[in-house]
């Protein structure tokens, strides 16, 4: 038995779960969804410093190796733009998941009530952090409201 492979405590979040949360708001997937973890590891290990390889990143993405360094901890959190708690502290990995999973809906809700549909722009806005949603879903809403007033009649003159 692999002696990094540990059960987590019922109720306690994953190394793997928490990572996954990250590659589906925050990674760029390739066409199937998989994010590549060669490529990902490497940009991981350039911005960080840290020797992190594809099939490291993958076993803990899989849940393989449940118990990674500190010092990968803080590249993963560097590199996905959270704070290390995110992967020590399951109230502040949940408070985040839940902030994204709102980001998203809000996103989601001002795309579709601006009538897009573009499944390409639907990914590449998925991809931003909260704050990066909440700005999109703004500038949409704005975006409509600039063309609904400009599709206005002008009002009459006031003597």
């Amino acid at each position: 038995m692999n002696s990094d492979k540990a059960r987590p405590v019922e109720g306690q979040l994953t190394v793997a779960e928490k990572l996954e949360h990250l590659l589906k708001l925050r990674a760029r997937l390739s066409e199937d969804g998989v994010p590549s973890y060669k490529t990902l590891a490497a940009e991981i290990a350039a911005q960080s410093g840290e020797s992190f390889s594809g099939a490291y990143l993958w076993q803990l993405h899989r849940g393989e190796r449940t118990n990674p360094t500190l010092r990968h901890l803080r590249a993963l959190a560097a590199y996905f733009g959270v704070p290390v708690s995110y992967f020590m502290d399951d109230d502040v990995a949940r408070r985040m998941m839940e902030e994204d999973h709102l980001a998203s809906r809000e996103l989601d809700q001002s795309m579709a009530e601006a009538g897009v549909s573009a499944v390409y722009l639907r990914g590449d806005l998925a991809a931003l952090s909260p704050e990066g949603k909440r700005m999109a879903a703004d500038m949409i809403r704005q975006i409509r409201e600039l063309e609904q007033n400009v599709n206005k009649p002008p009002a009459p003159p006031q003597t």
